[in-house]
């Protein structure tokens, strides 16, 4: 049931060459097995809401009702456990450069599909083959690590989950006119585009700052890459 199509084969062990501009297909069938690929391989946005959302409901009603002030406070921090797992399962797990075949395969389909097709609006969010067993783990960890903090902590990881996974789809399906969506917007392009070893913040560019990742959006990593190469030649 979990076997793949040979075109998501040849595309993860680089066999194919994807154009580039409009001819770019806009998806591919990644699982051989329709019902695995329509219910468990891909994901509607509107769905990490519906499936965390109860947790975040209940686990800020824990936080106030038996912690007061100083659950918020844990709730919140929840949050920004989510923003440096985000940061740093973007930078050193989803951009390892595997060496081998099934590497290839395994960075494939953790996030070289994404940067191939980036505008699939259904494997945009994670889906359920991806972020349930996550949920679980971190679930697991946190139940034995926290222990009475254990509500408050999740639920604010669950909200920074439903934040991360809507503002990357925001960022990709939606045209900000101006303010903080826009800059993100950018930001997030320019990483695609641009600068694939920098700018790995997609909730907002903290992260990137305190570990030396962030670029301005008035930088170019490519250009600089290209004058460097440049110089180098005419030393």
């Amino acid at each position: 049931m979990l076997d793949f199509t040979e075109e998501c084969l040849e595309l993860a062990d680089g066999k194919i060459k994807l154009p580039k501009g409009k001819n770019r297909p806009l998806r591919i069938q990644v699982y051989k097995n329709q019902f695995i690929e329509k219910w468990f391989a891909q994901a509607h946005p509107i769905t990490p809401g519906l499936w965390f959302g109860w947790m975040v409901a209940y686990g800020l009603y824990v936080a106030v009702t038996r912690f007061e002030w100083l659950g918020v406070l844990a709730f919140l921090g929840g949050v920004v456990i989510t923003s440096l797992i985000e940061y740093c399962l973007h930078r050193f797990a989803f951009h390892f450069i595997p060496k081998s075949k099934a590497g290839r395969l395994n960075h494939f389909l953790l996030h070289g599909y994404h940067h191939d097709f980036p505008n699939d609006p259904m494997r945009l969010v994670l889906p359920p083959i991806g972020i349930w067993p996550v949920a679980v783990v971190v679930s697991t960890l946190y139940f034995f690590a926290f222990g009475e903090w254990f509500w408050p902590l999740l639920g604010g990881t669950s909200l920074g989950y439903i934040l991360y996974d809507w503002l990357h789809y925001y960022t990709h399906h939606f045209n900000p006119k101006g303010g903080p969506g826009k800059w993100l917007k950018r930001y997030h392009m320019l990483h695609h585009f641009d600068s694939p070893h920098h700018r790995f913040g997609i909730t907002s560019p903290i992260w990137d700052l305190a570990f030396g990742t962030y670029m301005p959006l008035s930088e170019s990593w490519r250009a600089m890459q290209k004058k460097e190469a440049a110089e180098a030649a005419e030393a």
